[in-house]
């Protein structure tokens, strides 16, 4: 995801505000160990990870930390492939429409729930 010069000052501005990382269990980051994540630069994973494998607590955990606009606009920008529970999560939360994910473009979205 390309930053605008705008957001990226924004998103510098607010990490340096933050205090405390998100919350994020051993099970959702099962491959990875939590402590070496850099949540600054790997915000896209943690929060496409968080939104495919994380419980609810741990997606609110994730908006408290980067801002909920932010979080909206890296869901509906990012090119990774977004699992439909991903999607229908995301869209709950901000209010949005399928067609709003960019990941939507290279593939129907299919209900088999």
């Amino acid at each position: 995801m390309q930053l605008s010069v705008f957001e990226s000052l924004w998103y510098e501005k607010k990490h340096k505000q933050m205090k405390e990382l998100p919350e994020i269990s051993k099970r959702t980051f099962w491959d990875v160990e939590i402590s070496e994540i850099d949540f600054k630069e790997s915000y896209e994973a943690v929060i496409t990870r968080v939104f495919d494998r994380g419980t609810l607590d741990e997606v609110y955990s994730v908006i408290n930390y980067y801002g909920f606009d932010f979080v909206k606009k890296t869901m509906q920008t990012t090119n990774d492939y977004l699992p439909n529970r991903s999607i229908l999560l995301a869209r709950a939360i901000f209010n949005l429409n399928y067609t709003d994910f960019k990941c939507s473009e290279k593939r129907p979205f299919i209900l088999n729930y």
